[in-house]
C-alpha cells in the first residue's frame, strides 16, 4: 500500500536538519510495511495538492524564506484548510508554524500575512535572537516534548496554544508554545524533532496507519527512546 509525504519547501525550509523528520517518518512507514513516496514541493510549483497526500510537513528558515513561502502557499490555502478539515495529518516545526498565524510583524514593521487558520500574531524584534533549550508539556496527557528553539522573536499571548513550557534554559521568552488542529501540529522545536520525540512520530504512523485501514504494528525504536528520556532528564535536573 502506498502512503504519500508532500514535503513543503524543502530547498527553503531546511535549516536545522529538519529533513530528517521526514526520514524518520519514512522508516517507520516503511517498518510499518507502506510503499512510501516523498513529493517535494517549492516556490517555483505553480500548483500544490493537499488531495492525495497522507502527510504533510514543513520544517524552519531563515525569517525572509518563511515569508516568501508564507506567501507562496496562501495561493493554496483553500486545499490546505480542507486537507485540515479532513484530518490529514501535518508538522509544521521551527518558525514554519509562525505562517499558520494571523500575521508576522518584521523588527523592521514590515506585515507578512499569515493563512490565519489560528488567531495569534508573531512579533520579530532585532536586538537579539531567542535561543535555547526547552521543555513543554501537554497539560491534558502530561506528555513531554523537549527541544531547541532558535527565533527571531516570539508570538504575543494568545490563549488557544497547546503546550506549556515548563522549563527554558536560555532566553527564549515562552510560557506556551504550539497549535494542534485535528490531526495538525504547529511547534517551535527545531532540528530532528520527531527524532527527540518518538511518542509523537508514533502518534503521526498511528494515524496514517488508522486512514489506511491498515493495523499499527508495535514497532521499538530504542535509540530515539533513550534520546529522548537521557534529553528529558538532563533538561530538567539542569539550572536554568
Amino acid at each position: 500500500m502506498n502512503v504519500k509525504i508532500l514535503y513543503l519547501y524543502p530547498d527553503f525550509m531546511n535549516l536545522y536538519g529538519d529533513n530528517g523528520n521526514v526520514r524518520i517518518l519514512e522508516r517507520r512507514l516503511q517498518d510499518q510495511g507502506f510503499d512510501v513516496e516523498t513529493v517535494r514541493k517549492t516556490i517555483t510549483d505553480k500548483d500544490i495538492c493537499f488531495e492525495d497526500v497522507d502527510f504533510v510537513y514543513m520544517g524552519s528558515g531563515f525569517e525572509s524564506n518563511r515569508n516568501k513561502v508564507a506567501s507562496h502557499l496562501a495561493q493554496f490555502r483553500e486545499g490546505l484548510v480542507k486537507a485540515i478539515d479532513d484530518g490529514v495529518p501535518m508538522l509544521f516545526t521551527g518558525n514554519s508554524y509562525d505562517i499558520l498565524g494571523d500575521k508576522i510583524e518584521g523588527a523592521n514593521g514590515e506585515i507578512t500575512q499569515g493563512l490565519k487558520l489560528f488567531d495569534f500574531n508573531f512579533k520579530e524584534q532585532s536586538e537579539k535572537r531567542f535561543t535555547g533549550d526547552v521543555v513543554l508539556e501537554d497539560p491534558e496527557t502530561k506528555d513531554i516534548l523537549v527541544g531547541f528553539v532558535n527565533r527571531a522573536g516570539a508570538p504575543e499571548d494568545w490563549d488557544g496554544f497547546a503546550y506549556n513550557a515548563i522549563k527554558v534554559i536560555g532566553n527564549v521568552p515562552l510560557k506556551k508554545d504550539g497549535v494542534r488542529k485535528n490531526n495538525l501540529l504547529g511547534i517551535s522545536l527545531i532540528g530532528p524533532v520527531l527524532l527527540k520525540n518518538p511518542k509523537i512520530a508514533e502518534s503521526f504512523v498511528r494515524i496514517i496507519c488508522g486512514r489506511k485501514g491498515t493495523e499499527y504494528k508495535e514497532v521499538s525504536y530504542p535509540n530515539s527512546e533513550r534520546s529522548h528520556e537521557k534529553t528529558r532528564k538532563a533538561l530538567l535536573e539542569a539550572e536554568a
